[in-house]
């Protein structure tokens, strides 16, 4: 991951986990039943994603790898088994867990080595979701959304495919697109905080964050009922099984 973004999401790691959406309930069905299951959760962030496994009986350890993201996860959720590592470099042994979950995070990773990496972490027959929960793209008002968060490319980032077509590689079976759409209603002021939580628009000056905002306000108020937004989102990603050693 680029330093400068990376560093990024450490420095407002309280506005992203007040900000960013956390998994909808429809989720659960995604997952299916994982009580009482060793899970591993890559890039675990400020754990939008690890108090939903926890909810559902997930027994949890997180990697992650930015101090001040996984200040705020440990502080919320005391009772996880927190662990500094990477993605490419995982600080757990072989075939040690039930699944492995990963969200809005896999553009990041270096392949084949995070690929790699998930295979040699789970048991045989283990799952891997890799997932990502954000704006749907049915819409145009949330295309143009999607435009100001995006910004200014980064060429050493990979761009979002909202799939993991790296599964298909031969160590996992079952390889599979998944897409659940869901509504998250929000205030306009929330939209706004939101997108300062991204990377593309946090490295931006603060005038150009300004800037930013005075648009998102503009478009927001075209779709903005009784103080509302309903912004339409979609929780999609690739779901794969562990194939045999």
């Amino acid at each position: 991951m680029p330093a400068e973004r990376a560093q990024s999401f450490g420095a407002i790691a309280e506005l992203y986990d007040h900000y960013r959406p956390s998994p909808p309930p429809e989720a659960a069905t995604v997952l299916g039943d994982i009580r009482g299951m060793k899970v591993l959760e890559v890039a675990a962030g400020t754990g939008l994603w690890s108090r939903f496994l926890l909810e559902h009986g997930a027994d949890l350890t997180i990697v992650e790898p930015d101090e001040k993201m996984r200040a705020v996860l440990e502080r919320r959720s005391p009772q996880v088994h927190a662990l500094v590592g990477t993605a490419e470099n995982l600080p757990v042994a072989d075939a040690s867990f039930d699944v492995v979950v990963i969200s809005s995070a896999w553009h990041w990773f270096r392949q084949p080595d995070a690929t790699q990496e998930m295979a040699r972490v789970l048991s045989d027959g283990g799952r891997l979701f890799v997932l990502w929960n954000g704006f749907s793209r049915s819409l145009e008002w949330v295309n143009e959304l999607s435009k100001l968060r995006d910004g200014k490319g980064d060429p050493s980032v990979r761009p979002r495919s909202w799939t993991a077509p790296e599964l298909a590689l031969g160590l996992f079976l079952d390889v599979t697109d998944i897409s659940i759409d869901w509504t998250w209603p929000r205030t306009t002021d929330e939209v706004v905080k939101l997108f300062g939580t991204y990377s593309g628009v946090s490295t931006r000056t603060e005038a150009e964050r300004a800037e930013i905002g005075a648009k998102l306000r503009e478009l927001l108020g075209q779709v903005t009922v009784d103080g509302v937004v309903d912004v339409p989102m979609t929780l999609r990603g690739t779901v794969a099984t562990r194939s045999a050693r």
